[in-house]
């Protein structure tokens, strides 16, 4: 549960556990994946998951069925049917192989904080399927970077969601306007920054005031040096580095942006990338997006995500609640998948 040396309080982590709450952490030992389950009550060690190689190969094959749908639902929409049906058969490829092995140490938990090793951090555990049905239709699902930062985030939960800060930059991003103005709508006390005034100088300005920071903009993953991955905003890219100089609240920082959720991993699995940047300056919970999303159909989920945030829900169930009201209208998980919740519940 600590890689990288330190001592985790393992008992303080189970004592924030309800009796429905779970971690999983997995890693790899030679070509062996195996997963750590804790509880309230237990900490149990599955050896022998599957073999890594095999998983690698399967997180590809489950990644290439998501990019089939990069260019939109026109492009491909009389085989809309067919690629469904193929990247299910993918995810239940994954689920026999991750999940699975871990369902009887699992039972009865409806509420489950997985920290992924590696690969696994880019694959979306609620699009995983048994052959009847996504994790997403019985489980709350929280990615976090190390077991350190969920004992970190159940003990700083976020501020209630009262002041929105919404910005949305459209030259990249055509709906990115349109979905701030609609984010911004369902919060009775909201600062929008569009177009021209989505800029750095008044993100700085307005954001340590949010309890929801909320940004529409085109995004940017750099593989080649992971902190100079980027929001591209109104005067030019907003990277890892100025991200992390941010003075937030305690408070919900979604990046509605295209693969705002990919990172590269270093020692300990801890991400580097934009998720980790906002929370090291402040954010208590972070919703990114895994892959590039369609901008129309995200006006949709987010606005299905804040009214059940609204509601007074906790945020991984919100975003549940807005995967699955988009299922029934859009199956493919390209489109209901993308957005996962980091740090906490």
């Amino acid at each position: 549960l600590a890689t990288d040396g330190a001592r985790l309080d393992v008992a303080g982590l189970q004592a924030l556990l309800g009796d429905d709450d779970a971690l999983v952490e997995y890693g790899v030992i030679d070509d062996e994946l195996f997963a750590c389950v804790v509880t309230r009550s237990d900490v149990m060690l599955r050896r022998h998951l599957a073999p890594w190689t095999e998983v690698t190969a399967a997180i590809r094959t489950a990644r290439f069925q998501i990019e089939t749908m990069r260019y939109g639902i026109g492009a491909v929409d009389r085989h809309l049917d067919l690629l469904t049906g193929r990247a299910r058969i993918a995810m239940i490829r994954l689920h026999d192989l991750i999940w699975k092995p871990l369902s009887l140490l699992l039972a009865g938990r409806t509420n489950v904080l997985v920290v992924p090793h590696e690969q696994l951090g880019a694959i979306q555990f609620a699009a995983l399927h048994d052959g009847a049905h996504h994790l997403a239709h019985s489980l709350s699902l929280t990615i976090v970077p190390s077991a350190r930062i969920a004992l970190h985030g159940l003990t700083h939960s976020p501020v209630a969601c009262e002041q929105a800060v919404v910005l949305g930059e459209s030259s990249r991003l055509p709906h990115a306007a349109e979905e701030a103005r609609a984010v911004a709508a369902l919060f009775a006390n909201a600062t929008i920054l569009a177009d021209a005034d989505a800029d750095a100088p008044s993100l700085r300005a307005f954001s340590p005031h949010a309890d929801v920071l909320h940004l529409a903009c085109h995004g940017e993953f750099r593989s080649d040096n992971p902190m100079f991955s980027a929001l591209h905003l109104a005067d030019g890219p907003f990277t890892v580095q100025d991200a992390e100089s941010l003075q937030l609240r305690q408070g919900i920082v979604v990046l509605s942006a295209c693969e705002t959720g990919v990172a590269a991993y270093s020692r300990g699995d801890e991400m580097i990338g934009l998720v980790r940047a906002f929370m090291l300056a402040g954010a208590a919970r972070v919703v990114a997006s895994m892959w590039p999303v369609d901008d129309a159909v995200t006006v949709k989920f987010m606005t299905a995500f804040y009214a059940s945030l609204r509601s007074g829900k906790q945020p991984s169930r919100a975003l549940r609640d807005a995967q699955l009201q988009l299922m029934a209208t859009y199956p493919h998980p390209f489109h209901w998948a993308a957005f996962t919740l980091y740090g906490g519940w």
